[in-house]
C-alpha cells in the first residue's frame, strides 16, 4: 500500500503536465507515492504525455482516460482506484516545490492514523 495517491486532474494540459508531473518525480520518496493522471477527454496530446510517463515509471504512475465530464468526475474516477492511505489533489497546471513534498511525505508517516491533514 502506497502513503500518499496524489491525483492530477488533467483537461487540455498538455503544455503543463510534464512540469507538474516532473515536479513529483524529484521526490527520494518516489516509492510512497502513487500518481493517478486522469484525463478529462482532452482534445490535445495531454493523455499522450501522461501515458508515456505512466510507460516510464510503471510501479508509480497510472492513467485513466475518461470522457470529458467535469473537475469532480476526474476526482470521483481516480478515488475509485487510489490505494494510498492519504490523497492529494495536484492540479496539472500546479507543481510542488522543491523538498516541500520529500518534508509531507516525512510528515504523513509521523503521525499514521489521522483522518486529515490540513
Amino acid at each position: 500500500m502506497k502513503l500518499l495517491s496524489i491525483i492530477i486532474p488533467s483537461y487540455n494540459m498538455e503544455a503543463y503536465l510534464a512540469q507538474c508531473v516532473e515536479s513529483v518525480l524529484r521526490t527520494p520518496s518516489l516509492a510512497a507515492l502513487e500518481i493517478i493522471i486522469v484525463n478529462d477527454g482532452s482534445r490535445d496530446r495531454t493523455l499522450r504525455v501522461a501515458q508515456q510517463y505512466a510507460d516510464r515509471f510503471t510501479d508509480t504512475i497510472r492513467v485513466i482516460d475518461k470522457p470529458n465530464g467535469n473537475y469532480g468526475s476526474t476526482i470521483n474516477a481516480a478515488l475509485e482506484i487510489a490505494q494510498g492511505e492519504y490523497v492529494k489533489i495536484l492540479d496539472a497546471d500546479d507543481r510542488f516545490e522543491g523538498s516541500l513534498l520529500a518534508g509531507f511525505i516525512d510528515f504523513l508517516q509521523k503521525i499514521k492514523g489521522v483522518d486529515m491533514v490540513v
